[in-house]
């Protein structure tokens, strides 16, 4: 038997195509963890937003899960204390 899950999405729009969560959850709980997932988009959309060009790290690697570095395409020109920040949030 499949476990049980609740799913949130917003129908009739194309952008976004909802999330699950394991067990069953109330409405308050999904709203509140989809607003939660879409403040991590914002801030990631932003981070990207801002960030130069020469910022980006750019690699070739072989396979989507286990990923095998091939060889570099574009070091980073980004310093340490700008990284740190972006991963705290």
């Amino acid at each position: 038997m499949s476990e049980k899950m609740t799913r949130i999405s917003l129908p009739n729009q194309r952008i976004w195509c909802g999330l699950m969560d394991w067990g069953e959850l109330t409405a308050e709980q999904m709203i509140k963890q989809a607003r939660q997932v879409a403040e991590h988009l914002r801030n990631q959309a932003e981070e990207i937003d801002k960030a130069c060009d020469s910022e980006f790290q750019i690699d070739l690697v072989r396979g989507p899960v286990v990923q095998r570095h091939i060889r570099e395409i574009q070091g980073s020109k980004r310093h340490e204390t700008q990284t740190s920040k972006s991963e705290v949030a």
